[in-house]
């Protein structure tokens, strides 16, 4: 890919919220003629730290690209404390490129089902964002986890996106003895990621840590899933975050 197609941008932070403990969203202007498909990724770096890039998938809906964009964190590590001390309409020095990314979803599959461990669940939330955003008829079911309730990202969302349609299935790993937590327990498998989706024929969308997107890629085509309709994105091994 050409520099040409993908140029460098120095975008406005409007604002930033937490969405989990350790995680935050941050909204950003969008540049003039930005565009994007549910599913694409960023690469963001400080001017003074060329050397130093990140990628984060965008969260946002594309219906609202024209005004701005959005990115969830997991707040671990140098880079992203930087990210975090950045001022709303302050200059940041911060500077970002993209999209980039053939793992998408553009609302035409019959039926997607979208896996997601940790912060894995953060370009499905744009792909959720179309569905509802189009009046999309086409089915999604979203399988997502994490290791405590308040771990769930977007989970203010979920009554709203069952409202449009979309079967969202929780599940925690470790609720802990305090918890008031009546979920189901557990990691997501093949078996049981299947047995929510109920449809041989659906396109499998898995993002999250390698180990767990692998397991399910394996035990899903092992299940009868034609390897085409398993598409994943395998993160680093998050283990702090799932």
């Amino acid at each position: 890919m050409t520099k040409a197609a993908h140029p460098t941008y120095w975008p406005a932070l409007l604002e930033a919220r937490d969405e989990a403990p350790g995680v935050r969203t941050f909204r950003f202007a969008s540049p003039t003629g930005f565009r994007f498909t549910p599913g694409q990724f960023l690469m963001f770096h400080f001017a003074d730290d060329p050397k130093t890039w990140r990628a984060y998938s965008i969260c946002s809906s594309p219906l609202t690209e024209k005004d701005y964009f959005e990115v969830t964190v997991g707040m671990v590590g140098a880079f992203s404390e930087r990210l975090g001390a950045l001022k709303p309409h302050a200059e940041g020095g911060l500077a970002v490129r993209g999209p980039f990314g053939k793992w998408v979803y553009d609302g035409s599959a019959r039926h997607a089902v979208l896996v997601s461990g940790g912060t894995g669940l953060t370009p499905f939330r744009a792909m959720c964002l179309l569905k509802i955003g189009m009046h999309n008829e086409n089915r999604i079911t979203l399988c997502v986890a994490a290791k405590r309730p308040e771990g769930l990202l977007y989970r203010n969302e979920y009554a709203g996106w069952r409202q449009n349609g979309i079967s969202v299935n929780e599940k925690v790993t470790q609720p802990g003895a305090n918890s008031n937590w009546e979920g189901e327990i557990g990691r997501w498998n093949a078996g049981s990621v299947f047995a929510a989706a109920n449809d041989a024929a659906a396109v499998y969308y898995l993002c999250g840590p390698n180990k767990m997107v692998q397991e399910l890629r394996e035990g899903l085509e092992g299940l009868g899933i034609p390897p085409q309709n398993v598409r994943t994105e395998k993160w680093g091994d998050y283990t702090d975050l799932f």
